[in-house]
């Protein structure tokens, strides 16, 4: 009797559908249930279903009358929000962030002092060309947030097969693309998964120069706005302990792997009680390998290339410049200055367009930067 091995959490969010070993699921936090049209009793006495990471919140059922699961609960946590209790945004950051929920806020109002900035969800209908530049967009936000981390991704080692299945997605509403624009210039991509109702936070990232405005917050804020817009009562983090899904999630949860057998088949048994045994040694040996992982990832993070450095004085004493030279920090050559006014915008709630930045000395590499009601002298180190 052969062993079929089954993710269900990729199944069921990237695929869009219930894995083959469950005739139907049970929605906990609802309490729904739904069939899973795909259900073929008689291929499941074939063989034995080894089936992990099946979220806590979802109950996938069998028959019991012909079918034994043995469950075995998995290392790893997930995080999600539940949603079904909140009738808009501000309810759920009331709830989950108490007095705190007005910083969430400012930091959307910030940007938006700063910038000409718009929100846009592709959901149901995205162009060829829209989609091949917003994933390309995304693909360098990911190469060079990983590259300032000194870090390797996981969604780049897969970025091929992304790119490949979301279209389709997305025209089909299984998927969506958000976009936060900065007036034409993406600064904040984000591709999702949707089924029954839930939406899954698959790839995401922001433009770093953006870094003091919380991009990250901002983005996880209007998806959820949309969700409560659009029937959908899961938000899911997925698997992985950061610090964003400990903030923002309501729900953390175990995964269970399921081996699933036919009852009456001995041989059966006796390979399922054997599957058993490895997928217990297994998730031991991956709590031992996590373990010494963070210790490695803590010592990478100690070896992470210094970023340019500077001083930040007060320019205030700097008055006749009108003769200095102006700077455009949107060229490739003065690209390095574009985080420095950036940050300047936010520390001085300045807008964008009335902010000029100037050469003071290319010696002592030292810039001026003036807005409405502000200066800010930048001597780089």
């Amino acid at each position: 009797m052969n062993k079929k091995n089954s993710d269900f959490f990729f199944e069921y969010y990237e695929k869009c559908r219930i894995p083959d070993s469950f005739s139907e699921v049970f929605y906990t936090q609802e309490k729904t249930v739904y069939k899973n049209t795909n259900y073929q009793e008689n291929k499941n006495l074939s063989h034995i279903n080894s089936v992990m990471f099946v979220p806590a919140y979802i109950n996938p059922r069998i028959n019991n009358s012909l079918f034994k699961a043995k469950k075995i609960n998995q290392f790893f946590k997930g995080y999600a929000i539940f949603l079904d209790e909140f009738n808009s945004i501000d309810e759920y950051l009331k709830y989950r962030f108490k007095k705190n929920a007005k910083s969430i806020r400012k930091r959307i109002k910030r940007l938006e002092l700063s910038f000409a900035i718009s929100y846009h969800f592709y959901f149901g209908e995205i162009s060829e060309e829209d989609y091949h530049f917003f994933m390309d967009t995304l693909k360098k936000m990911i190469i060079n947030r990983f590259k300032e981390r000194n870090d390797v991704s996981q969604n780049l080692l897969n970025w091929d097969h992304y790119h490949k299945i979301f279209f389709d997605l997305i025209n089909d509403k299984k998927a969506s693309l958000f976009v936060i624009k900065n007036g034409k210039e993406p600064i904040c991509i984000s591709v999702s998964n949707h089924f029954n109702g839930k939406m899954f936070s698959s790839v995401s990232s922001y433009d770093i120069d953006f870094a003091k405005f919380s991009l990250g917050s901002i983005e996880i804020y209007k998806k959820l706005e949309w969700c409560l817009e659009n029937n959908h009562n899961t938000y899911e983090f997925g698997m992985g302990d950061l610090s964003y899904k400990r903030e923002w999630s309501n729900n953390v949860y175990n995964f269970e792997h399921q081996i699933i057998y036919p009852k009456k088949s001995i041989i059966a048994k006796i390979k399922a009680n054997t599957e058993f045994i490895k997928v217990n040694i297994k998730e031991g040996i991956y709590k031992i390998a996590y373990v010494r992982y963070k210790k490695w990832k803590a010592k990478r993070k100690k070896n992470i290339p210094i970023q340019l450095s500077y001083n930040m004085l007060s320019g205030d004493d700097i008055v006749d410049y009108k003769n200095l030279s102006k700077v455009d920090y949107n060229l490739e050559s003065h690209s390095f200055l574009r985080k420095v006014v950036f940050d300047f915008l936010y520390s001085n709630m300045e807008n964008i367009g009335n902010v000029d930045v100037f050469e003071l000395s290319k010696l002592e590499k030292s810039y001026l930067i003036i807005g409405q009601s502000s200066k800010q002298k930048i001597i780089f180190d």
